[in-house]
C-alpha cells in the first residue's frame, strides 16, 4: 500500500506520462495530416451499425468541427491546448476535463470520416478518466480498472486467434497476413535491404510461423496479470514486442494503444528510478582530487 504522499507523487508522475504520451500522440498525427482541420472538409462519412457515430451526426457536430474548417481549427487548437495545459500544471484538474471532452469528439469525427474504427485510439478515450477522480482511492481504483481492462483486450485477442478464428494453426497464415499488408511495399521497393529481409523469411515460412505464433503468446501471456501484479515489469514490455513486431512485418501502427501500458508502473518503479538517477547524478557532481 502506498502512503498518501507517495500516491500524489505517483498521481502527478502518471498525469505527466500519459499527458507527455498523447501530446506526441497529437503531434504524430498533425504530421501524418490527420488533425479534423486537416481532413479537408469531407463530405462522405461511414456509421455502420454504431448509434454513437449515427447521433454525433444528427446533432450536427461533424458539420461543426470537421466540415468547418474555422470549426476544425479551433477544436484542435483547444485539444492540444489542453493536453499542454496539464502537462505544465498537473494538479489542476479543469484542463484534464476540457481534454477529456473533446477527446472523443475527435475520436468519433476522425473515424467517421475516414471511414475506418480506429481502435489504437481507445486507449487513449479512456485513460484521461482516470485523472477526474478527486479522491487519491478513487483514482487509483479507476487505475487498477484500467490495468484489467488492458489484460483483458490483449487476452481476448489472444482467445480469437486461437479458439474462435483459430488463424494461429495454420502454418500458411503468417505469410499470407505479411504478404496482404506489405505487397504494395514489396512492388514498389523490391531492391531494398527490408525487402531482401522479407523475401527471406518468405523463403523460410516456418520462422515466420513461429514467430507469428511467439506474438499470438505474447498476447496470453498477459492473462498472467489477473492473478498477481508481482510481474507487471515484465508483463508491462509484452505488448510493446507485439505491437513492433505487428508494425515492422505487418505495417499495423497501434503505438496509442500503449498508453494504457502506463497501468503496469507501480510506485515502486518510480522510487528506483528516482534514486538510480540520484545516485548517477551525485557520481558525476562527486569532485575528483
Amino acid at each position: 500500500m502506498m502512503r498518501p504522499g507517495e500516491m500524489s507523487i505517483y498521481r502527478t508522475n502518471m498525469i505527466r506520462l500519459v499527458f507527455g504520451f498523447i501530446l506526441s500522440s497529437l503531434l504524430f498525427r498533425y504530421s501524418n495530416h490527420s488533425l479534423l482541420h486537416q481532413l479537408l472538409q469531407p463530405v462522405i462519412f461511414k456509421n455502420d451499425g454504431d448509434f454513437t457515430y449515427w447521433l454525433y451526426h444528427i446533432l450536427g457536430l461533424g458539420k461543426l468541427i470537421v466540415q468547418n474548417s474555422a470549426g476544425a481549427l479551433i477544436f484542435d487548437c483547444l485539444l492540444v491546448l489542453s493536453c499542454l495545459v496539464t502537462l505544465i500544471y498537473p494538479l489542476q484538474k479543469i484542463s484534464v476535463i476540457v481534454f477529456s471532452l473533446l477527446y472523443p469528439l475527435y475520436f468519433l469525427g476522425y473515424n467517421s470520416f475516414v471511414g475506418h474504427h480506429s481502435g489504437p485510439m481507445i486507449g487513449i478515450l479512456f485513460i484521461s478518466f482516470a485523472f477526474w477522480a478527486g479522491k487519491e482511492n478513487t483514482f487509483l481504483l479507476i487505475w487498477q480498472a484500467l490495468r484489467y481492462y488492458t489484460i483483458l483486450v490483449y487476452v481476448s485477442a489472444f482467445c480469437w486467434k486461437v479458439f474462435v478464428g483459430a488463424s494461429v494453426f495454420d502454418s500458411r497464415e503468417a505469410a499470407a497476413i505479411v504478404k496482404e499488408n506489405l505487397g504494395l511495399y514489396l512492388y514498389q521497393n523490391a531492391d531494398t535491404v527490408f525487402a531482401h529481409i522479407l523475401y527471406w523469411f518468405f523463403q523460410h515460412p516456418l520462422i515466420l510461423y513461429a514467430g507469428y505464433c511467439l506474438a499470438v503468446l505474447a498476447q496470453g501471456a498477459m492473462v498472467i496479470g489477473l492473478f498477481t501484479k508481482k510481474y507487471d515489469r515484465y508483463i508491462g514490455w509484452l505488448p510493446v514486442f507485439f505491437h513492433l513486431s505487428t508494425y515492422f512485418f505487418v505495417d499495423v501502427c497501434f503505438f496509442e494503444l500503449l498508453i494504457l501500458n502506463f497501468t503496469f508502473i507501480g510506485s515502486n518503479t518510480f522510487s528506483r528510478f528516482l534514486s538510480l538517477f540520484k545516485r548517477k547524478l551525485k557520481l558525476v557532481n562527486t569532485p575528483t582530487v
